[in-house]
């Protein structure tokens, strides 16, 4: 029985750090991160990395305001902020796009369209929380 409860509290260890753990689905790449994939996905030359890392600069502050008040934003706010985030997306993509060779171009348009994706097949709505805001 001793060993039993051992084992158990040993399991339930095991499960709360694996919890506690950063990382999983819900896990943002710095920027930094996103940039290092991008650079090796698409081949970028150095020209183009300064350029890349110049159009994020251009467009980190309002990303990371927008990302602030969605936050804490209720549901009908996040619906209001969500198309000027999608406007600022779509902006810094053609941006980048504008700076790629066509072969780079067809890759980087792949590779938003596998993200975009991902991101329809994540939750859809009336799925386990689908069309609700996690925590509400």
């Amino acid at each position: 029985m001793k060993k039993l409860y051992v084992l158990f509290v040993v399991l339930m260890a095991t499960v709360g750090m694996s919890y506690a753990q950063p990382g999983g689905q819900g896990q943002r790449w710095s920027q930094e991160e996103r940039d290092k994939r991008l650079i090796e996905t698409l081949g970028l030359d150095e020209a183009q990395q300064e350029k890349l890392t110049a159009i994020n600069k251009k467009y980190e502050k309002s990303f990371t305001e927008l990302r602030e008040q969605m936050q804490s934003a209720t549901d009908e706010k996040r619906r209001e902020l969500f198309p000027k985030m999608r406007e600022q997306m779509e902006a810094r993509n053609k941006d980048i796009r504008a700076m790629l060779t066509k072969e780079q171009a067809e890759k980087f348009d792949e590779m938003q369209k596998a993200r975009q994706d991902r991101m329809n097949n994540r939750r859809a709505p009336g799925e386990r929380g689908g069309d609700q805001r996690p925590g509400r």
